[in-house]
């Protein structure tokens, strides 16, 4: 029994490493809320160019602030408004000493504005300035706590001018994103997360710091920005609206194929509970549904919600959920195929020694049958052992983390007054999700008839066991990496 298992276990790991890594991985560009602060020390005056970049999503969210009329256009003096208020909540949250002595910090100026995002929505940018006394020399400490709770890039700069030279820095003189303008593609996959920085400064001549664009022409990506192509969608109009539900499809099938969605989980669970066709069709229906419905009961949350919250913070812990589900089918999936190599071996190791002992076990064991619904025996250890308990528990899975797209498509919709249309991108999108899924369990399978039927009969009913150790096995590390991240 514990050489079967060990050798199992190895099976799965072997199948996980050659699976992507970043399997269930979904990119949260559209969420981001990207900060930049530029010190400038001038002899007895330290200056704060702070910058604030949101995407898509919480610029969504903090619309409904700065229209304080609500009568759905933003004025100059409404963003105005809106500009210094949050200045001076955010300086509440900036920390910044010269030799242990506090700097008061007041606001100078702030302004903002929006700039075109994904799918026809607003990104917003604020600008402000700080300022403080400060001596001519010393050490500078400070520090940034404001949006803790978002993801995205934090980058500091420090630099003297006028007669005031650095000496020591823990960052650089300039911005490598020009102010949070231009990211640098190099940079994207490990974003600069930078919340504090201690300067140490003397009277003397020095280069300054570039100063930040502030024309806002550029739209460069921010941090794992995707899926512009498919939330582009939602603008179009007339007969181009036909071809775009089309991509959407296909944008669907791609979308399944990338890392993520439970693919690894699908097809290991049809070949290690003794799938069909048909059950492959299921199965990759319900992950589409429960993926669509992800993305509408978020939609809907972000929409309602009456204070601003970070949706993307949710995503740790329907990751959670998915790996303890995941890990919960194939645990007891494992365990019925243990139990089934068990019962196997304990037969062979005691035969029936005559007929009648066998009529009598068989008959008891059918009468016990009829009375409870189901007998002492276990399936045998290539018998499907398919449930609909366990087709449901594969689609929460695999489909309960929402497409940040997706969301964004929804978003877009309700923005621009295209409900309906923007439901039947996503729709289609599922359903272009769903054929790629049920493509994958249907070359699962068949790819499992294959490899049975040139493996010897020990083999081959060891593949079910692997396969359901490889659910386990995801479904462990998926829970781990949920607690982590939580």
């Amino acid at each position: 029994m514990i050489r079967r298992l060990g050798l199992a276990l190895g099976i799965a790991v072997a199948v996980l490493l050659l699976a992507p890594t970043s399997a269930m991985a979904h990119p949260l560009g559209n969420f981001t809320v990207n900060r930049y602060a530029g010190i400038q020390l001038t002899p007895g005056e330290v200056r704060i160019d702070y910058v604030v970049d949101m995407a898509e999503i919480p610029t969504v969210q903090v619309r409904p602030q700065v229209d304080a009329d609500d009568d759905g256009a933003v004025s100059d003096a409404e963003r105005s408004a809106w500009a210094l208020s949050t200045a001076a909540e955010i300086v509440t949250n900036l920390s910044l000493t010269i030799d242990l002595e506090p700097v008061a910090l007041e606001v100078v100026s702030a302004t903002m504005r929006f700039r075109p995002g994904q799918g026809g929505l607003d990104v917003l940018r604020l600008e402000a300035t700080f300022a403080g006394l400060a001596s001519d020399e010393g050490e500078l400490a400070f520090a940034d706590a404001n949006f803790e709770d978002r993801v995205g890039w934090r980058e500091i700069t420090a630099a003297g001018a006028d007669g005031t030279r650095i000496l020591g820095s823990d960052v650089p003189a300039q911005s490598i994103t020009n102010g949070l303008l231009s990211y640098p593609q190099d940079l994207l996959s490990s974003p600069l997360d930078i919340r504090e920085v201690t300067v140490s400064f003397e009277p003397g001549v020095a280069t300054p710091a570039g100063p930040v664009s502030g024309d806002g022409s550029a739209t460069a990506a921010r941090p794992d920005q995707v899926g512009g192509a498919f939330a582009g969608l939602v603008g179009r109009t007339g007969p181009f609206m036909v071809v775009a539900l089309l991509l959407a499809f296909a944008f669907g099938a791609l979308h399944a194929l990338g890392p993520g969605h439970g693919k690894t989980l699908i097809a290991a669970y049809l070949v290690g509970a003794g799938g069909k066709a048909r059950h492959a069709v299921g199965v990759g229906a319900s992950v589409a549904v429960m993926h669509t419905a992800s993305v509408l009961s978020l939609g809907f949350v972000v929409l309602t919600a009456t204070q601003v919250f970070a949706p993307e913070r949710v995503y740790p812990w329907l990751g959670l959920v998915s790996g303890i589900v995941a890990l919960a089918l194939g645990a007891g999936l494992l365990v019925i195929r243990l139990g089934a190599w068990s019962d196997r071996a304990h037969d062979r190791a005691h035969p029936h020694t005559s007929d009648h002992a066998y009529a009598s076990e068989h008959d008891h064991s059918s009468e016990h049958d009829q009375d409870s619904g189901r007998g002492h025996a276990h399936p045998g250890p290539d018998v499907p052992v398919l449930s609909r308990r366990g087709l449901m528990a594969l689609a929460v899975a695999g489909g309960i983390l929402p497409s940040p797209t997706a969301l964004v498509v929804l978003l877009a919709a309700v923005a621009l007054d295209r409900i309906a249309y923007g439901l039947a991108l996503i729709g289609a999108f599922s359903v272009g999700l769903a054929a790629a899924l049920v493509a994958v369990g249907i070359v699962a399978l068949k790819a499992r008839d294959v490899v049975s039927n040139r493996l010897s009969g020990r083999a081959a009913r060891l593949m079910p066991v692997a396969s359901a150790s490889a659910i386990a096995v995801v479904g462990l590390m998926l829970t781990v990496r949920g607690i982590v991240q939580i």
